[in-house]
């Protein structure tokens, strides 16, 4: 009998999600199964799949992700040798970029942005709220 309510098991925090039971174990889905949800036994399909999504899709180059598609028929090792490079690529970009970013700020002399610009960059964010606040009225 498949069905979804609260539940949850032994060792993990409540949770809703379609699953099945045995004849023998089935039961009514009441309300007071959200308050207090009863123990379940029935497993979970997980698959590497979330987690290499996860991994590869919180990365800033989204557009690489089909290249480690592609090596996966290679291999793990070739993927760990694409992230590895990958990682130690990026970081060095990012700090090149923030090394010589502030580098060249500190030659640059901005006048009254520098001493105001907490007051501009708070005015401004105020304006955008009061323009999302307002324009679902417009």
């Amino acid at each position: 009998m498949r069905h979804a309510h609260w539940h949850r098991h032994a060792d993990r925090v409540p949770h809703i999600h379609i699953h099945a039971h045995a004849p023998a174990k089935s039961h009514p889905i009441t309300s007071a199964m959200s308050l207090d949800p009863p123990f379940h036994e029935h497993s979970h399909r997980a698959t590497g799949r979330g987690a290499l999504l996860i991994i590869l899709g919180s990365s800033p180059m989204i557009e690489g992700i089909p290249a480690f598609f592609a090596a996966s028929r290679l291999g793990v090792g070739t993927i760990l040798l694409m992230a590895v490079l990958f990682a130690a690529s990026s970081i060095a970009t990012y700090v090149a970029l923030c090394v010589y970013s502030a580098a060249g700020l500190q030659r640059a002399s901005l006048g009254p942005v520098e001493r105001y610009g907490e007051i501009l960059s708070g005015a401004f964010i105020a304006l955008i709220g009061v323009v999302f606040w307002v324009w679902p009225v417009l």
